[in-house]
C-alpha cells in the first residue's frame, strides 16, 4: 500500500513517515499526479489550516478523490479540542463542542471523513491527539518549551500552572499509530484517543522537569503566554478503548520521557 501524508507538523511527519513508504505534501490540494492510478492511504493532519477556506478545500479535495475511488482508506490525525470542555477524562464518544479554531478545524474534517464514508464507504481511522511530546518537537508546544528555557536561562515563563495535560511519548504514540494503521480496513470510522491517561498539571511538570535537569529556575508568570482563544483548564485521555481494543498500554513513563527529551534538547543547544 502506498500512502499520502499532507497537512502535517513536521516534527510528527518526520517520525511517522519513517514507518512508511510514503509521499510527503505540505497541503492536500490539486494532487491529481499524487494519486496516479492506485489507491492510496490518505493521512492528514490540519497544519498550515489558517482560515476555514483553506479547511473547506481541504476537505473538498478528500470528497473529490473519495468519489472517484481513489483513496484506499484515510488516517486523520486529530485533536482533544474536539470536545466539550469537561473536568474527567474523554471519552471517544463525549459530546463535541470546539472552543477554539484547533478544535473547529479537526472537527469540521472528522465531520467530513463521516459524510465520505456514508457516501462512498470510505475506511477511515480519527486519532484524537492530546500532549505528545519528545525529540524533534519544539517551542511553543509546553514540554520542549520548558526544558529549553531551563537550559538557556535558568528560568520558566509559564502562563496558567493549574491547567492539567495528558503526556504521552512519542515512542508511545508511534506504537499506537502502527497498531492502529495494522487494522483491516473495515468500511467504518473507528475513533481513538491517543494519550498517556495521567493527569498532570503544569505546575507538577515544571517539579519533574526541575528534577530532571538537575536543578531548580525560578518560575515566572508571563501573561503574554495565555492563549487568546479558549485553552482546556482539563485535557486528558480515557484509554480504556485502545486498551481494550488494541492491547496497547503506554511503557515510557512521564519521568522517563522528560529524561529522553531533555538530553536531545540540551544535545542541540550545544550544552
Amino acid at each position: 500500500m502506498k500512502y499520502l501524508i499532507a497537512n502535517m507538523e513536521p516534527w510528527l511527519l518526520s517520525a511517522v513517515s519513517k514507518h512508511l513508504d510514503c509521499c510527503k505534501l505540505e497541503h492536500l490540494a490539486g494532487l491529481e499526479s499524487c494519486f496516479e492510478d492506485e489507491q492510496l492511504h490518505v493521512m492528514i493532519g490540519f497544519h498550515n489550516m489558517r482560515n476555514l477556506t483553506e479547511i473547506g478545500h481541504l476537505c473538498d479535495v478528500l470528497r473529490f478523490f473519495a468519489k472517484a475511488k481513489r483513496i484506499d482508506r484515510v488516517t486523520f490525525f486529530s485533536s482533544y479540542g474536539v470536545y466539550e470542555p469537561s473536568r474527567g477524562p474523554y471519552r471517544e464518544d463525549s459530546p463535541f463542542s470546539p472552543k477554539n479554531f484547533v478544535g473547529l478545524s479537526a472537527l469540521m474534517i472528522e465531520q467530513t471523513i463521516h459524510y465520505l464514508n456514508g457516501l462512498t464507504g470510505l475506511s477511515a481511522d480519527i486519532i484524537r491527539m492530546f500532549n505528545v511530546y519528545g525529540p524533534g518537537q519544539d517551542a511553543p508546544y509546553v514540554v520542549p518549551l520548558v526544558l529549553s528555557q531551563i537550559i538557556q536561562h535558568g528560568r520558566v515563563f509559564v502562563g496558567d500552572s493549574a491547567k492539567v495535560r495528558d503526556f504521552i511519548y512519542m515512542t508511545d504514540f508511534i506504537d499506537l499509530f502502527k497498531r492502529i494503521t495494522s487494522l483491516e480496513n473495515s468500511g467504518e470510522v473507528r475513533i481513538f484517543n491517543a494519550g498517556s491517561g495521567e493527569a498532570t498539571a503544569i505546575h507538577e511538570l515544571l517539579i519533574k522537569a526541575q528534577e530532571i535537569t538537575s536543578g531548580e529556575c525560578d518560575v515566572i508568570f508571563d501573561a503574554s503566554r495565555l492563549k487568546k482563544e479558549y485553552d482546556y483548564d482539563y485535557a486528558v485521555a480515557d484509554i480504556s478503548k485502545i486498551k481494550k481494543e488494541l492491547a496497547w498500554e503506554p511503557k515510557v513513563s512521564l519521568e522517563e520521557g522528560l529524561a529522553l527529551t531533555y538530553q536531545w534538547i540540551l544535545g542541540r543547544s550545544g550544552k
